[in-house]
């Protein structure tokens, strides 16, 4: 089968190019892979990603006429970096023309199955205490209306499902963004200290990119015309403080955990209830934090090129 990802520049589309380039697709009859996106996939000699068997394609979805013939598609183009939702007007604008454009073109292809990549954030109740960032709420707002666009492909036949996504940790996590995980990572690699700034106790899971590959391939092989919604990532919660520690136990240096005082009746929690997705698709997690951490580091700083 072909696999088409559409928005295949970040961390979702890196790691299904390196599962694709090491076999790890082979399971599901993967033949072909070809990346939609905007921005250049970049690489490094130290993080090298091998392309060469990969169909790349540059364009817009919001603009794009037509899609590639494909057997399976993943929908992964709607940016999260914070910056670009300062601009309310526009994201919302770019974000429900692209939406919309892909579902109008996804039609002209009834015996596809096509995957969703929603958020574990549209479910505000994973929060004991959320903060009230507009990123946040628009974020969440435009997930949920792609959600329910997708939703209306059944009346074309179109065979769909949905994956809330939540925290993962791998080769292609940016260190540079705001995702705690790999900010640790990069300041223990380059700096002498982790500060963690947050007031709250701050609980978090992570999944390794492997499984994530692994399970959202499983949730888009089963895709019907009911639509159905399932959580991906790790049950397994860690408080960020122990988060910190685990990653400074893993660079052979001296590294300083600074914290601020913690108010220990504010909680902010973000773990996904993953039963249902386990039990319906009869999924696992393979790596556990400690070893999808050792992969993680190795793979960012030590693995060259061959």
């Amino acid at each position: 089968m072909h696999l088409t990802i559409i928005g295949g520049s970040g961390f979702v589309g890196k790691s299904f190019i390196d599962s694709f380039n090491r076999g790890l697709l082979n399971r599901y009859s993967i033949k072909s892979l070809t990346i939609i996106c905007r921005n250049k996939i970049i690489t490094s000699k130290k993080k090298y990603l091998n392309l060469k068997k990969i169909r790349i394609i540059y364009d817009d979805v919001s603009k794009t006429k037509k899609l590639p013939k494909s057997d399976l598609f993943i929908y992964a183009a709607e940016t999260t970096k914070v910056s670009k939702y300062n601009n309310v007007i526009k994201i919302k604008k770019n974000h429900k023309k692209a939406i919309n454009n892909f579902c109008k073109l996804i039609k002209n292809f009834k015996d596809s199955r096509t995957l969703y990549i929603s958020s574990g954030s549209v479910t505000n109740n994973f929060f004991s205490h959320n903060p009230d960032t507009l990123y946040k709420k628009i974020y969440s707002k435009l997930k949920l209306y792609s959600e329910s666009r997708i939703k209306t492909l059944h009346k074309f036949n179109i065979k769909t499902s949905i994956a809330r996504c939540f925290s993962f940790i791998g080769p292609w996590l940016p260190t540079n963004q705001h995702y705690v995980l790999g900010n640790f990572i990069s300041d223990a690699q380059y700096k002498k200290k982790i500060i963690i700034r947050s007031k709250n106790l701050v609980y978090r899971s992570y999944m390794y990119a492997d499984d994530m590959v692994d399970w959202l391939m499983k949730i888009l092989i089963n895709a019907n015309l009911t639509c159905k919604t399932y959580n991906v990532g790790s049950d397994r919660e860690i408080e960020i403080k122990k988060l910190a520690a685990l990653v400074v136990s893993l660079f052979n240096k001296k590294i300083i955990i600074t914290t601020n005082k913690i108010d220990s009746k504010s909680i902010d929690k973000y773990i996904p209830n993953i039963s249902k997705t386990k039990s319906d698709l009869k999924l696992k997690i393979n790596y556990n934090l400690t070893k999808a951490l050792q992969l993680t580091i190795n793979k960012m700083y030590n693995e060259k090129k061959n």
